[in-house]
């Protein structure tokens, strides 16, 4: 279990930042601002979709989907964060609202889900390592492939 230090309370902080960042770039279409969230040679498994290797793999995949919908909205909570030295894992629910476009415009899409998350403190400040979205369900079809 992590103790709770300044030291470790602010590691905490700078890690949820970092997780809400990857939030706020993917609604915003911001996609250099994920070189803030993951490493250069990050890992991600999404479920149901596969593993991608290395961040710019990572931000093409995301970049993809989005770009098949309209706005869209990720919302994280229920954080729970263990700091050991430089590396970190980190857990959090995420409910991600999609809207349609084209012939699904007026429907959604919604996933509510968990990302599991492995960190390093690196020169530049927390990233993610490794990254795992767990689906626990899905709802609605916006024509996402």
């Amino acid at each position: 279990m992590t103790t709770n230090t300044l030291e470790t309370l602010r590691d905490q902080a700078d890690i949820q930042v970092v997780l809400n960042l990857y939030a706020t770039a993917l609604d915003s279409r911001n996609w250099p601002a994920l070189d803030d969230v993951f490493t250069e040679n990050a890992s991600a498994h999404y479920e149901g979709v596969g593993q991608f290797d290395g961040r710019p793999a990572i931000v093409d995949l995301v970049r993809h989907v989005l770009e098949q919908c309209g706005p869209t909205q990720h919302l994280l909570g229920t954080y729970s964060i263990e700091i050991d030295g430089d590396t970190a894992r980190a857990k959090c629910y995420l409910a991600a609202i999609h809207a349609g476009i084209g012939e699904y415009e007026g429907k959604t899409q919604t996933v509510w889900g968990e990302y599991r998350d492995q960190l390093v403190k690196t020169p530049q400040g927390w990233r993610i390592a490794h990254r795992e979205l767990a689906i626990i369900h899905g709802e609605g079809d916006i024509g996402i492939k």
